[in-house]
């Protein structure tokens, strides 16, 4: 039995080989999809960045259109806030001037009685 080939045991560098090469194969195929749900990721991120922005843009886009429709009426905000707030006039507007206290009630908060004039008494 001394030409007799006894079975073969497990073969260690063998082994080692297929398991690297299994590994680096299993290896890749994480980093490839790792790098495009990162990449899904990132598309996701910018795609919700720019609906952000598009939602500003239509805001603003209707606050010019509403700007716009104002002017074509001759309703200027602007002119409105000099007028209202600033009190400024045009060149053209008549500006009446009372003197203070006389467009005030001074019984503010109390109803105010009307009353008739009295006459002034007749001097014989």
């Amino acid at each position: 039995m001394k030409g007799a080939i006894v079975g073969r045991g497990p073969r260690p560098m063998t082994a080692f080989v297929v398991s690297l090469a299994v590994s680096s194969v299993l290896m890749g195929v994480l980093l490839l999809s790792d790098r495009r749900v990162l990449e899904l990721r990132r598309a996701r991120a910018e795609v919700q960045t720019l609906d952000r922005q598009i939602a500003e843009r239509r805001v603003e886009n209707e606050r010019l259109r509403a700007g716009i429709e104002a002017a074509n009426r001759h309703e200027f905000p602007a002119e409105k806030v000099a007028r209202e707030e600033l009190h400024l006039v045009s060149s053209d507007d008549v500006v009446l001037l009372y003197p203070p206290g006389t467009l005030t009630n001074p019984t503010a908060g109390s109803a105010a009685v009307a009353t008739a004039p009295t006459p002034a008494p007749r001097g014989r």
